[in-house]
């Protein structure tokens, strides 16, 4: 009896193993079985990120993003490198990963750094769904490959929105703005709330950079075929001619004096409205621990284009051609744009880059300066596309917003302002050409 039961249990032992780990299929659900290399813990991995024209601390990067990944994937470890991206990519192996502001992009595009990432997202384990970020934000990146190539994808977004003192409105009797004004009611209101008090003047609106009006018609500024810069036109001559009545209200530029001093919205507490980014003010005054009786509206519309701001302050997240760890790389970047992350990010002040209305209406829910304030109204105002990024913008913004000085101070006219500006740019694109050919 003692031989035959060794012998059963020798024969049911044999058979558990055969149906356990034996065949391509396990259990009676099909699972597919996993070898022992499958279960072996990963070989831990060291992963960088360059982050490129962003204001995003290392705080928010430990404990948004570096310690989530590592309690998900604990082989993976992340660090910061904020070297800038042409000395690393001059060392030949630049880091892992890069994070950058879609103004940006081109940086790293000249220096050959983005890696394809079109099939990795296909991933049936870890697959990223591009239809799951919002327009126009996922566009602009996917524009980027000429024959399909996805050079990254959506991170964070930003948001143009009009900040306003509600001290200063009351002090003058004057109702708060509304959403959906045009900039003619803007000027308005800038006008009412000019004027002196007890010595001090106040201001009712400074503009923002000339290309924020641009960016929110998507004007182009470069023609790559002829290469050089497009300023000196009319669409952008109507910019600058809407900007100056701003700058003409008495009382706005004292003595020529510009950049204007004492005009500063959270230090000084003597210009009524501002406009800039949703993400970055009340970051500002999270950091600095500034109390102010504000609240935000949807930022002022064109009037033939209303409703409209502003192109998305859109970042993006890829991996780089040198990088020995992508599939690691990749693991990351999935894991940085899920909804368990975005919502994270998202109330914390970082507004996500997906489209899910359920996630974006908690925009800084999590953030005290922004307590019961109009961030939906905000909102409402829809991004304009963004024009293709280009390895001049920098130089060729730049300029244009030069403009500002001579439109603020008066001392030359649009025609010349414009003329110059073009010429300026025509000049430092040519020279940049030249120097591509040495």
């Amino acid at each position: 009896m003692k031989k035959q039961g060794a012998a059963m249990c020798a024969i049911l032992a044999a058979a558990m193993l055969a149906g356990c780990g034996g065949g391509k299929t396990g259990d009676a659900e099909g699972e597919t079985a996993r070898s022992p290399a499958d279960t072996k813990p990963k070989e831990p991995v060291e992963l960088k990120l360059v982050p490129y024209w962003l204001s995003m601390s290392d705080r928010e990067f430990e404990e948004l993003l570096f310690q989530p990944l590592k309690a998900k994937y604990p082989h993976i470890t992340m660090k910061l490198d904020r070297t800038d991206p042409a000395q690393l990519a001059a060392s030949g192996e630049f880091p892992d990963l890069f994070y950058v502001a879609n103004v940006r992009y081109s940086t790293f595009k000249d220096l050959d750094i983005p890696y394809d990432m079109s099939a990795m997202i296909k991933n049936k384990d870890h697959p990223i769904d591009l239809n799951a970020f919002s327009k126009p934000n996922i566009d602009w990146i996917i524009e980027l490959g000429s024959k399909g190539e996805l050079y990254g994808v959506p991170f964070d977004l930003n948001h143009y929105a009009l900040f306003y003192n509600k001290d200063i409105f009351d002090k003058r009797g004057v109702p708060y703005p509304k959403d959906g004004m045009t900039w003619g009611e803007l000027l308005e209101l800038s006008r009412r709330l000019t004027f002196i008090d007890a010595g001090v003047q106040y201001r009712g609106f400074v503009p923002p950079n000339p290309n924020v009006f641009s960016g929110t018609k998507t004007m182009p500024i470069y023609d790559p075929s002829t290469k050089k810069a497009l300023l000196n036109r009319d669409n952008h001559k109507s910019i600058l001619e809407l900007i100056k009545p701003f700058y003409e209200i008495p009382g706005v530029v004292v003595n020529n004096e510009f950049p204007i001093k004492g005009a500063d919205f959270l230090k000084d507490r003597t210009v009524a409205m501002m406009a800039n980014w949703l993400t970055d003010i009340p970051s500002a005054m999270q950091a600095g621990n500034i109390q102010m009786n504000y609240d935000i509206a949807g930022m002022p519309s064109f009037e033939d284009l209303p409703g409209v701001t502003i192109h998305p302050g859109a970042k993006m997240m890829g991996i780089s051609k040198t990088s020995k760890h992508k599939e690691d790389a990749y693991l990351a970047i999935q894991f940085f744009t899920s909804p368990e992350v975005q919502k994270k990010i998202n109330r914390g002040g970082r507004l996500t880059a997906l489209a899910d209305e359920t996630i974006r209406k908690d925009f800084g829910a999590d953030m005290e300066v922004l307590k019961g304030k109009n961030i939906q109204g905000a909102l409402a105002v829809k991004p304009a596309k963004m024009i293709p990024p280009h390895e001049y913008n920098a130089i060729i913004d730049g300029l244009f917003n030069g403009t500002a000085a001579g439109l603020a101070t008066g001392s030359k006219d649009i025609n010349t302002l414009l003329r110059e500006a073009q010429e300026a740019a025509d000049k430092a694109i040519a020279e940049a050409e030249a120097a591509k050919k040495k």
